[in-house]
């Protein structure tokens, strides 16, 4: 039992030697690129940060108005009691004013009565003398 694919030694060499070629290639780009500054451009990311902070600021600033807003606004529960207060007022004026009407009629038609049981009171009298 022979072993197949024996390989020369020579083979071996230039083979390895190649490699070595391209390992020492390698390790140069890597301490070229080792010695050079790392360039990352952040313009982007600052400008997605500064929309983003923008977009907060603007958030902020429509809250801060609406709070201002409602500090001058009076409480619903409140003009609810000032409706519900002027309509009563309202409904006490004109059942007053209608207890005012019928006082003034009935307190004329007393003094009609009065003036005809007068009338005939003196009628009666004159009758008798």
């Amino acid at each position: 039992m022979a072993k197949q694919g024996r390989h020369n030694i020579d083979t071996i060499a230039n083979v390895l030697i190649d490699k070595l070629e391209d390992m020492e290639k390698t390790a140069g780009r890597i301490e070229k690129a080792a010695n050079q500054p790392l360039q990352v451009d952040l313009r982007r990311m600052e400008e997605i940060f500064n929309d983003k902070t923008n977009k907060e600021e603007a958030v902020l600033r429509d809250l801060s108005e609406l709070r201002q807003k409602n500090k001058g606004r009076v409480p619903n529960w409140i003009i609810t009691l000032l409706c519900a207060f002027f309509l009563i007022s309202v409904g006490i004026s004109l059942y007053a004013w209608k207890k005012a009407e019928q006082y003034d009629q009935q307190k004329t038609n007393a003094e009609h009565f009065q003036r005809l049981y007068y009338e005939s009171q003196e009628a009666n009298t004159n009758i008798n003398n």
